[in-house]
């Protein structure tokens, strides 16, 4: 399937982009955003139906004539791997040509969970995956993940991220652990930005110019995107923000940096100033569970209380940085905090306004479109952005 799509010309390789993207469209409505002329539209056209890419989907609604055809891309023959690796667990997707998820799969992952452990079990899954829905490898056009970073996108290393609970992630070639086991193609980059990818050109957020995505977990994570272009940092490193400082001499943070949102804001911060502050040991809130028992410590504990007070108006004021200096339109929040954890979110945003004086018609989100998945949801989305020649 791979040396299918590598064959198309690159005019070819855009109207199926407007398919894929748009679809169901007829060829009326795929010529007018194309500006192709109508010849030209049925050769291509030919070509894609008779790879089997593209299909006839079914008839647009009549407006008193004729009813016109509507092509899509095909849901079938065409498949896509995504893949969230992130401290705590890990998800798999197997998704078609328009995103559709077909099969999903998750695991949590403790001390024990090496990079060699992680990579047994991810290649065992997917197996599984791909056996249960009789789909054959070769028609799998690549696996996408999204990993913590920071990474060396182009060698697919991950370099040397923060709080795993097993300590030898360090320096891990996981593009070639998983080609190596598995025999599908890998691309990888960090999950904020395979994220911000998938709401920017899936999303709620389609017709918007630039998105923001806050993932506030075990650390911060971040990603923006503007007019369809990532905004890369140093060393593809995603915890930009998380590093921003917001209170001169404040808290020190596992990056080395005082007082910025990460030392407030983030589950490891919370958790170990609530338990320094706890003088019965029994009470200790655990990083591995803590979902658990954080939200009953916030309604029953005064200490737990205003720790995770503190670290929702932390987040606020970094959220209003951000929002002055690039003005996004949309900023999505998302991961365990700000799922999980009750009224999380909310304060965050009233702290936000508090703060915030200016007329920025920002608008936020909780979640965004695809919720839990959208960081593997993106992985597969850049696969596909590969291959139809975009940059992402």
């Amino acid at each position: 399937m791979i040396k299918i799509l590598e064959k198309l010309s690159s005019r070819d390789l855009e109207i199926l982009n407007i398919i894929q993207k748009k679809g169901p469209i007829t060829k009326n409505n795929l010529q007018a955003i194309a500006d192709i002329k109508l010849t030209s539209l049925n050769r291509v056209m030919k070509t894609l139906q008779d790879i089997k890419i593209i299909m006839e989907h079914g008839e647009s609604e009549s407006t008193g004539g004729r009813k016109a055809i509507e092509y899509d891309v095909s849901q079938t023959r065409f498949y896509i791997i995504g893949i969230d690796i992130s401290r705590t667990y890990a998800q798999l997707i197997i998704t078609n040509m328009k995103l559709s998820i077909l099969s999903k799969e998750e695991f949590l992952m403790d001390e024990s969970y090496s990079p060699e452990k992680t990579v047994k079990n991810i290649t065992s899954i997917i197996e599984q995956m791909l056996l249960d829905l009789s789909i054959k490898k070769n028609e799998v056009l690549g696996i996408g993940i999204g990993t913590v970073g920071p990474i060396n996108r182009e060698k697919g290393i991950i370099l040397k991220p923060k709080s795993f609970f097993n300590t030898n992630w360090i320096n891990v070639h996981i593009k070639a652990m998983i080609e190596e086991s598995i025999a599908i193609t890998c691309f990888i980059d960090n999950g904020a930005n395979t994220a911000v990818l998938c709401e920017y050109l899936y999303g709620n957020s389609k017709k918007l110019k630039s998105v923001a995505y806050i993932h506030c977990g075990v650390g911060i994570r971040s990603a923006i995107i503007k007019s369809g272009i990532i905004i890369r940092t140093m060393n593809d490193r995603e915890d930009a923000f998380g590093n921003m400082i917001v209170e001169y001499n404040g808290e020190l943070s596992k990056g080395g940096n005082c007082g910025n949102i990460e030392s407030y804001s983030s589950i490891d911060s919370i958790i170990k100033k609530i338990n320094s502050k706890t003088k019965d040991n029994t009470k200790l809130i655990s990083e591995i569970n803590y979902s658990k028992t954080l939200n009953s410590e916030v309604h029953n504990n005064d200490i737990a209380t205003e720790v995770v007070n503190k670290g929702a108006e932390i987040l606020g004021i970094g959220l209003s940085n951000l929002v002055r200096l690039l003005n996004p339109e949309l900023v999505i929040l998302s991961g365990p905090l700000i799922m999980n954890l009750e009224n999380y979110y909310e304060k965050s945003i009233d702290s936000f306004y508090r703060i915030n004086t200016m007329d920025n018609r920002v608008t936020f989100s909780k979640g965004g479109r695809f919720q839990k998945n959208v960081i593997a949801l993106g992985a597969a989305a850049m696969i596909i952005e590969f291959y139809l020649k975009r940059s992402w």
